[in-house]
C-alpha cells in the first residue's frame, strides 16, 4: 500500500481544522496591500481582510506560490511518503498550478501527481479533502486520481457577487458597465465552465439573485437532497442565511457544509459574495 501525501494551496479555502484532520499540507499564496504583505489564511483572516478591502481605494494584488516553495515541500515529504498528489485552483486564474508542475519536474515526475482542478475556493477544496480521505483509507494513487477526475467533471459552482466594484477594479468589467450595474443594483450570477468564470444571468438585488440561483438549479433538474453541498460567503453571513432559507423553501432541509471564501479569491470576487458548490 502506497503512502500518499496530499498537498494544496490556500485558495482551496479549507474550513478550520480540516487540513490537520486529514494531514493536508497547504501552501499559501500572498496578498499585497500597498506596502503590506500577507500570507493567505496565515497572516490575515478573511474578516479583517474584507473590512480593509471595503475601505481601500486601490485593489490589493496577489502572488502565486513559487516553484521553489513547492520544490522544498515535495523534497521534504518524499522522504517519508511514496507519492504526492498536489491539487490546485484553475490554471486560468493563477500560475500556482504551473509552479507546481515546474517543481514536480525538478524533483520526481514519477512520484508526484499535479492536478489542475479547474475550479475555485471550496469547489476544489472538497476535492482536496476527498483525496486526503482516500489516501488515509489506503486507496491507490490511480484510485484517488480517477476519483478526482470524476469530481473535476461533476462539481458544479454557482455564485453571486454583491458589488460590481471589484470586477471593475480588477479589470474584469468595464467602468461603464459597472456603473450602470451599480445604479440598477444588478447582481451578476456566475458559474465555472472548464476552469473559467462565466456570467449566466443577473438579478436586481442580492436576495433576488440568490433566489434566482435556486430557480436555475430547479430548472436544471438538480435534486439537492441527493447532492453533496457546500455553501460559502465572503464576510456576508446574513445573505448566506438568506440563501440557505431559499434553498430550504425549494427543497426542504438539506445537509450542507459552510465555509468562508478566503482572501486571495476575495480579491477578485469582493466582499459580500455568496457561492454554492454541489455534486
Amino acid at each position: 500500500m502506497s503512502k500518499i501525501k496530499v498537498i494544496t494551496d490556500s485558495t482551496s479555502d479549507l474550513p478550520k481544522g480540516v487540513a490537520e484532520k486529514y494531514d493536508i499540507e497547504v501552501l499559501p499564496l500572498t496578498i499585497f496591500f500597498d506596502e503590506d504583505e500577507y500570507r493567505d489564511w496565515i497572516d490575515i483572516a478573511p474578516k479583517a481582510f474584507y473590512e480593509r478591502m471595503r475601505k481601500a481605494e486601490k485593489l490589493p494584488t496577489t502572488s502565486q506560490v513559487n516553484p521553489n516553495s513547492f520544490k522544498e515541500k515535495y523534497e521534504q515529504f518524499l522522504q517519508n511518503y511514496d507519492h504526492i498528489i498536489s491539487l490546485h485552483l484553475s490554471s486560468d486564474a493563477s500560475g500556482t498550478y504551473n509552479s507546481a508542475v515546474i517543481a514536480r519536474d525538478m524533483v520526481d515526475k514519477d512520484r508526484i501527481t499535479v492536478i489542475d482542478t479547474r475550479n475555485y475556493t471550496y469547489g476544489f477544496g472538497q476535492m482536496v479533502v476527498e483525496a486526503a480521505r482516500m489516501a488515509q483509507g489506503g486507496k491507490s494513487v490511480d484510485e484517488v486520481v480517477d476519483r478526482i477526475n470524476y469530481l473535476i467533471s461533476n462539481v458544479k459552482t454557482l455564485f453571486v457577487v454583491d458589488t460590481l466594484e471589484y470586477l471593475k477594479k480588477g479589470g474584469r468589467l468595464s467602468a461603464t458597465k459597472a456603473t450602470i450595474g451599480t445604479l440598477l443594483n444588478l447582481k451578476p450570477i456566475l458559474t465555472v465552465e472548464d476552469g473559467k468564470i462565466v456570467a449566466i444571468d443577473k438579478a436586481r438585488g442580492m436576495k433576488k439573485a440568490l433566489r434566482r440561483i435556486v430557480e436555475l438549479m430547479q430548472e436544471q433538474g438538480v435534486d439537492l437532497k441527493s447532492q453533496t453541498i457546500k455553501v460559502g460567503h465572503a464576510d456576508n453571513i446574513e445573505h448566506l442565511k438568506d440563501f440557505e432559507s431559499a434553498i430550504e423553501e425549494a427543497y426542504g432541509y438539506v445537509e450542507k457544509e459552510e465555509f468562508e471564501i478566503g482572501c486571495v479569491i476575495g480579491v477578485y470576487c469582493g466582499p459580500g459574495t455568496v457561492v454554492i458548490h454541489y455534486i
